[in-house]
């Protein structure tokens, strides 16, 4: 791995509310060598939140919703420079837009967590918020509850709305210039990040997206295994030099 590299991972932890299990998730997180993480479906409260700045986290911003459900949460680690310039919250804790600069260059980081309904309306609205918001490159994060592909990404048979959700989830990187990355270096393999009881299959459902002017800072991306939470951790690592466009 270079020494100037900024590694990022985005992981549904499924409620992080119980402290050994928050100690668990910000263990393995740091074992992973993430600088930035982006967790979504945290659970914790606004005034819980606070309680993720520990060990290796230098900064914590968070959307935690209403009632201790949902809520998403971007952590950034003290060895890297994270100056924060505005910031958008959902109130119902779906979504976290940070815009600053990271090591110096302008950025934006997204965090999502999707419903497992209607997502196609939830795209639109993200799609509306980011379109007033937006002017540097986009690193998004999250748990968007549908796949790209269902001959790729997902195990069983594909699900009736698999066809439209794909389609709102293309147009959203369309529209963006957003790159499935750890896609775009596998192109062909089968890995999940969530296993559904109900239907009895493996999706890869969580994704980090970049803006298409950072590809060419790409290191690696992978998905690692399901533990803790549901759904697996995924890792990203982007070199922080000539993160603007």
């Amino acid at each position: 791995m270079a020494t100037n590299s900024i590694k990022i991972v985005s992981w549904n932890v499924n409620g992080i509310q119980n402290v050994v299990k928050r100690y668990k998730i910000l263990a393995h997180i740091r074992t992973l060598g993430s600088d930035i993480a982006m967790l979504q479906e945290t659970h914790l409260k606004n005034e819980e939140s606070l309680k993720l700045k520990q060990r290796w986290v230098g900064q914590v911003f968070s959307s935690p919703g209403g009632r201790g459900t949902k809520g998403v949460s971007i952590l950034i680690s003290k060895k890297i420079s994270f100056n924060l310039i505005d910031s958008v919250c959902d109130k119902e804790g779906r979504y976290l837009v940070l815009h600053g600069t990271l090591q110096n260059e302008k950025c934006t980081l997204v965090n999502i967590y999707a419903p497992n309904s209607a997502q196609a309306s939830f795209l639109s609205s993200l799609c509306t918020l980011l379109a007033k918001i937006v002017g540097s490159p986009i690193v998004l994060g999250g748990d968007f509850n549908l796949i790209k592909e269902a001959s790729l990404d997902r195990s069983g048979h594909p699900l009736p709305m698999d066809t439209s959700l794909s389609r709102a989830f293309k147009e959203l990187l369309e529209s963006f210039g957003l790159v499935d990355v750890w896609r775009l270096l596998n192109p062909h393999s089968r890995e999940y990040t969530f296993y559904s009881k109900v239907h009895n299959s493996y999706s890869r459902i969580d994704y980090l997206l970049v803006s298409d002017s950072l590809i060419k800072n790409v290191i690696n991306a992978e998905i690692h295994s399901i533990l803790i939470s549901d759904h697996a951790p995924q890792p990203d690592s982007l070199l922080h030099g000539g993160m603007g466009a």
